[in-house]
């Protein structure tokens, strides 16, 4: 038997803050500890538990229940624990602390990352056995950007322009490559492409699900509430949008850069403030601005929601200078903040450079910011998730006839908000019951409610449509994505409110390990029948549709090099380009290909002017349509349906069932294969071309021995290209306001080499460089300089 941890208070004018503790393990025998421990007058015993019982720990709570005073008694007059009683101090009738699973922070640790693997099993045990995702944007957008990456990389090159997606593009300017990204970079150098996604997908979800329990604790949640709240965060908002790559990347870095910079406000600690400024730089480097602003965003009331740690050697001078300590504080995450900003510079200037000849440039019918927004009805999906997902009628239709919507379009992945029946009944009890409420250990509960209720009116988009001309806010589509928020707030709620449960029932270890694991078991069963939207098909295919992806255990992308069409352009050499439907999927066949889809590219692309009409037989409309392509250089169609090639000039090549295209594009029916006539190709002279070789960060063309004149290389004329003097060229202008021009010089002798070469050296990449050394030099320099601004002693909630 052994008696409860203790500790001594005065109680003449001393708050519970200030109160003197043991932080030494209490000895395990029995009897009170030497006399000469306690004062001799106002004598007072102050008990308060750890994890265990072992250790006695400062109050956690703005609450002064956390530590309940006994007036001084004679030692034989205190109640000795029954000898039924397996909770210490519980003959004293104390308030308990949370009880956990283990008095091991190694073996608390193994069950959070046990956790968080097993999660990433049972929702996407596909990918973690070799298979992949299509759907969605998977395709069309991220794999062609990835095999570009990967095949730059591991041929040795850094790539900063993307030569095979229509015209080209930046790619450290759309961002959405991330090819400075750290992971990407380990990832995409060494394994295949297909691996490399999956593994940078289920990293990132067990990034996140560890930061959201860190997280939790740092807000004062006991490790059961905090596993809770993560696994409702984690699995409630991001499997909807398996479809989309930067979703739970994205969402890793959000709850990181939280923790960091919550720890930072309560301790005062010069790492959490450097890692705040390193996590938000590698979370604008992963490509997705807009989650990245989100983050920014919430970091503004997450000041006024962090709960402060009671000092242990607080004194009345430190406590009159809280405030001043707390506006040193948020001015050094301020720092830390811009400091993160310059170490993504090198990606942000090239983003900034594109954005000004962009779509985004101004909202209009192309770029509409309110699109993919929350409709203010979906909202009901909460507590009625079958309503939605299980509907005779499609999501996307019944998204589209709701009121109090604003006037654009969105889509299910973008309006899906749905965290599980238990946390919301328990973030609502938490709040309703004010004797539960009492026993929240998170500081202002409504304020957790508050910062809900802001988020999901944001997501409905109607202050996006208030506020479209707002730097920031007119940038990004997509405001169902404020969702996250709400989504993290509702998670801590519920958290706190099954902690406050926990407590008031007085379970032993072994029965909250029980009644946690049954919790989080049925929650995660929940979340993941929504997530495959209550539709359960038999045999292989059981559980593998999620929203608009699909698990597959041979995904297409495995099948790119036994493409027929692949090999055909290979052979062909890159003077050739490619008008083909898929959007950028095409562009893995080797070959530059129209039209294009990019979430931030060149104006150019969203012209209707690219857009070609296959149906019409109108002669002249035809003839328009034929000089367009040759204009654009295009040599080859690949068609879903065949063409009439009495009245367009093209010549057929054949009808192809692609071993790769067919399977991504999921198309049974054969492509119908056409060569342009008279097309000029993605280069041209007077005198003919011998050849075109084009890599990630030039175009090298050879000539004819006597040709002089004009070389056109139809590539997007954007600022960084530049023609390399030698004997053949006399310089390098912008062509027909779109292209690339070069002058061959005549010929002094037929061994004069006859070839021009472009290279693209953009000043924004060589300036965001500079900016990003400078974070990197700010961001050493914060984590060497000492902490000065009044770190608390205290530590978070070892409950």
């Amino acid at each position: 038997m052994r008696l409860p941890c203790l500790c001594k208070c005065y109680m003449r004018k001393l708050s519970i803050s200030q109160l003197p503790v043991h932080r030494r393990p209490v000895r395990r025998r029995r009897g009170l500890p030497e006399p000469g421990f306690f004062p001799l007058k106002s004598l007072h015993w102050c008990v308060s538990f750890d994890l265990a019982g072992l250790f006695v720990t400062p109050p956690q709570s703005t609450q002064r229940d956390n530590a309940v005073c006994v007036p001084e008694k004679d030692a034989s007059s205190m109640p000795r624990p029954s000898r039924k009683s397996k909770r210490p101090g519980s003959h004293l009738g104390l308030k308990h602390e949370t009880p956990s699973f283990s008095a091991s922070p190694w073996i608390s640790r193994l069950i959070v990352a046990v956790l968080a693997v097993g999660l990433t099993w049972m929702f996407w045990w596909p990918l973690w056995q070799g298979g992949g995702l299509i759907g969605g944007d998977l395709y069309p957008y991220y794999f062609p950007q990835k095999v570009f990456l990967a095949e730059s990389l591991q041929s040795g090159v850094l790539p900063l322009w993307n030569p095979w997606v229509g015209f080209g593009y930046p790619v450290l300017g759309e961002s959405q490559t991330a090819a400075l990204y750290p992971p990407n970079l380990l990832l995409y150098s060494m394994w295949p492409v297909n691996d490399a996604y999956n593994l940078s997908q289920l990293g990132h979800y067990i990034l996140a699900f560890i930061g959201a329990v860190l997280l939790g604790r740092r807000l004062g949640l006991s490790l059961a509430g905090a596993l809770l709240a993560a696994t409702v965060f984690v699995y409630g908002w991001f499997p909807a949008r398996i479809c989309l790559e930067w979703a739970i990347i994205g969402g890793a870095w959000f709850v990181w850069i939280l923790w960091g910079a919550t720890g930072y406000l309560q301790t005062g600690r010069q790492r959490y403030l450097m890692l705040t400024g390193l996590f938000l730089g590698l979370d604008l480097l992963a490509g997705h601005y807009n989650l990245a602003f989100i983050t920014l965003l919430t970091l503004v009331p997450l000041a006024l929601l962090v709960p402060r740690l009671p000092s242990v050697e607080a004194t009345p001078e430190s406590a009159a200078n809280g405030r001043k300590v707390q506006r040193l504080r948020l001015g050094g995450l301020g720092v830390a903040l811009i400091a993160g900003f310059l170490v993504a510079g090198v990606q942000l200037v090239p983003t900034w450079e594109l954005k000004s000849v962009s779509q985004r440039q101004q909202v209009n019918e192309v770029f509409a910011p309110t699109y993919g927004h929350l409709p203010v009805t979906a909202l009901s999906q909460l507590w009625n998730p079958w309503a939605w997902y299980a509907a005779e009628q499609p999501m996307d239709q019944m998204l589209g006839g709701g009121g109090w919507a604003v006037p654009a379009l969105t889509n299910q992945a973008e309006a899906q908000f749905y965290l599980g029946l238990i946390p919301l009944a328990l973030a609502v009890l938490g709040l309703a019951l004010p004797r539960l409420r009492r026993d929240l250990k998170i500081a202002h509960p409504f304020g957790w409610l508050a910062l809900t209720v802001i988020a999901l009116f944001f997501a409905t988009g109607w202050p996006i449509a208030w506020m479209s001309s707002v730097p920031g806010f007119g940038f990004f589509r997509g405001p169902g994505r404020y969702s996250m928020t709400a989504a993290l707030a509702i998670a801590v709620l519920a958290g706190a409110s099954f902690d406050a449960l926990l407590r008031r029932f007085q379970m032993t270890s072994r029965g909250t390990a029980f009644v946690t694991s049954l919790v989080i078991a049925v929650t995660a069963a929940d979340l993941w029948a929504a997530s495959r939207q209550y539709q359960f098909q038999s045999g292989p295919f059981f559980g593998r549709q999620v929203f608009y992806a699909t698990l597959l255990n041979d995904p297409p992308i495995n099948h790119l090099h036994e493409s027929e069409l692949r090999k055909y352009f290979l052979e062909q050499g890159d003077n050739t380009r490619l008008y083909a439907p898929g959007q950028n999927i095409p562009s893995l066949l080797h070959v530059s290909a129209l039209p294009v889809y990019l979430g931030l590219g060149p104006e150019i692309y969203e012209s209707k002017e690219i857009r070609v009409d296959f149906t019409q037989t109108d002669p002249a409309a035809i003839a328009d349509a034929v000089a367009r392509l040759r204009r654009f250089g295009v040599t080859h169609l690949l068609l879903e349906q065949p063409l009439d090639i009495s009245l367009w000039p093209v010549k057929s090549i054949g009808a192809i069932i692609d071993p790769f295209l067919n399977r991504a594009l999921a198309r049974s029916e054969p492509y119908y294969f056409y060569q342009v006539q008279d097309s000029p190709g993605r280069v041209s002279a007077n005198g003919g071309i011998q050849s075109v070789k084009v890599e990630a960060n030039s175009v090298q063309v050879e000539a004819g021995k006597n040709q002089s004149g004009t070389v056109t290389l139809r590539d997007l004329a954007y600022p960084g290209w530049k023609l390399n003097p030698s004997a053949a060229a006399t310089g390098s202008e912008p062509c027909d306001e779109l292209f690339r021009c070069g002058e061959l010089k005549n010929a002094e002798s037929t061994k004069d080499s006859r070839t021009l070469t472009w290279t693209y050296r953009p000043a924004s990449v060589f300036w965001g460089s500079v900016l990003s050394l400078i974070g990197t030099l700010l961001l050493i320099a914060i984590a060497w300089k000492p902490r000065t601004h009044g770190g608390a002693t205290g530590s978070v909630s070892k409950t």
